[in-house]
């Protein structure tokens, strides 16, 4: 019995330790939140979002937890202005952060669910002028002004709410709709 016992433990101690959360990206991630509660846009975003970006390339990154608290820094990627338009510096960041939420997601988490929905969002705001939930409000390069990108009429309110998202008529609340600009 003794034998059995200690090749059986040190397989789910490995098997433990493979799930284990990062504490690295833990801290990160309540850097990130941090930041935005206290600092109005003097935020250490950038040096954040390399570190990800290097945990990911070393195999950091392999919780649930740990894929969400990814998908927060890396969907924080900034717009810029490019030729009057609203751009992203890198939106792939913002895909990735998409695929690390949904991984998360799939994995149980359920409290990634919202950060599935921002971070498609982000990506077709950034990319295309349109967003599937309503969850991301940019700001006109050239009036200041908060707007909504064009938001998808066939994503029902119950699919909305399965990644709580609010129905489409709060979210139209929020700020004025606009269409894409023309290409």
């Amino acid at each position: 019995m003794r034998l059995f016992s200690a090749p059986l433990i040190f397989v789910l101690a490995i098997a433990c330790q493979a799930h284990a959360d990062n504490p690295e990206l833990a801290r990160l991630a309540a850097q990130d939140q941090a930041d935005r509660a206290e600092k109005a846009g003097e935020w250490d975003d950038d040096a954040r979002r390399r570190r990800v970006l290097e945990l990911l390339a070393t195999g950091a990154v392999s919780s649930p937890r740990d894929k969400l608290h990814a998908a927060l820094i890396l969907q924080h990627t900034p717009g810029q202005i490019c030729e009057g338009r609203l751009g992203s510096a890198n939106p792939e960041n913002y895909l990735l952060a998409h695929y690390l939420a949904k991984a998360a997601l799939g994995a149980g988490l359920v409290e990634a669910r919202p950060m599935v929905a921002v971070t498609i969002d982000r990506y077709l705001s950034f990319t295309e002028g349109r967003q599937r939930y309503g969850t991301s409000q940019l700001v006109d390069p050239a009036t200041g002004q908060m707007y909504l990108p064009e938001i998808d009429r066939s994503i029902s309110d119950a699919e909305r709410a399965e990644l709580g998202v609010p129905p489409l008529r709060t979210v139209l609340k929020q700020a004025p709709e606009r269409k894409p600009p023309a290409r």
